[in-house]
C-alpha cells in the first residue's frame, strides 16, 4: 500500500472516531479508538524496513505504548495505567529525537522555545494544582516529560528544519496541546468540544511524529547526491 493510501486510511479511521465522539456513541469507541494506533503501527512497520534497528525500536515501541494508553483510557478506573503508558511513549519518542544525528547548532529561536515551554509547563501545573490531589506528583513528572519530548524534537531538527523535522516538531507540539487539554478537562473544568479537540490533536500529532521520523530516517539512509 502506498504511503498516501495509508495516510488516507488513517485519517478516515480518525474521522470515524471523532464522529463517534460527536454523536455520543461510547461503545463504538471500543472499536474505533484502538484501531487508530494499530493502523499507525502497521504503517510504521511497513515503511521501516532497512532503517536502523534502534530507531525503529524507539518509534514502534512508542506506538505500542500509545495503543495501550488509548485502551486503558477507555476505562476511567485505569486512568493512571493510561498515564504511565503515555509516559513511556513520550520517553521513547524522546529517545528517538535524542538519537538524531547530526544536530544543528541551537540558536536564539531554540532558546526562546526552551523558555516558552518551561513557562507553559510551570503555568499549566499551577493552574491544575488545586484539582490534582494525590496525582499532583505524577502530573508534574508527566508534564516535565512531555515538555522534554517537545524540546528534544526542537533540539534534534532545529526550528529551521526541513519537512521531516517540521512534521516531528509540529507533532510534538500538538501532543503537548492534546495532553494539556485532556488535563484541563479532567482536573480543572470541562469545556465545549474538549473530547473532539483532544482526539483530533492527538491523532494528528501521532501521525506527524511517525511520518516525520520515517522521512528523516529514509533521507539519512539515502542522502541526496551532490552535483
Amino acid at each position: 500500500m502506498q504511503p498516501k493510501h495509508w495516510g488516507g486510511l488513517y485519517l478516515l479511521i480518525l474521522l470515524a472516531d471523532l464522529c463517534v465522539i460527536a454523536f455520543d456513541i461510547p461503545y463504538a469507541r471500543f472499536a474505533t479508538k484502538p484501531l487508530i494506533m494499530i493502523l499507525l503501527g502497521f504503517y510504521g512497520w511497513s515503511q521501516a524496513g532497512g532503517l536502523p534497528q534502534r530507531s525503529k525500536n524507539f518509534i514502534l515501541s512508542a506506538i505500542i505504548f500509545s495503543w495501550s494508553g488509548d485502551v486503558f483510557l477507555l476505562f476511567p478506573q485505569y486512568f493512571v495505567a493510561g498515564l504511565i503508558s503515555f509516559l513511556a511513549a513520550h520517553l521513547l519518542y524522546t529517545g528517538f529525537f535524542l538519537s538524531v544525528r547530526p544536530k544543528p547548532r541551537p540558536g536564539w529561536k531554540e532558546g526562546v522555545a526552551l523558555a516558552a515551554i518551561a513557562v507553559y509547563a510551570t503555568r499549566l501545573v499551577q493552574l491544575l494544582s488545586p484539582g490534582l490531589g494525590d496525582l499532583k506528583p505524577a502530573v508534574i513528572v508527566y508534564t516535565a516529560v512531555i515538555s522534554l519530548m517537545f524540546l528534544s524534537a526542537v533540539r534534534a531538527f532545529g526550528l529551521n528544519a526541513g519537512k521531516a523535522g517540521r512534521l516531528c516538531i509540529g507533532g510534538a507540539l500538538l501532543f503537548v496541546l492534546s495532553d494539556s487539554m485532556l488535563a484541563v478537562e479532567k482536573f480543572l473544568a470541562a469545556f465545549p468540544g474538549a473530547s473532539l479537540l483532544v482526539m483530533l490533536t492527538y491523532g494528528l500529532a501521532q501521525w506527524m511524529i511517525v511520518e516525520g521520523s520515517l522521512r528523516h530516517l529514509k533521507s539519512a539512509e539515502h542522502p541526496p547526491r551532490k552535483g
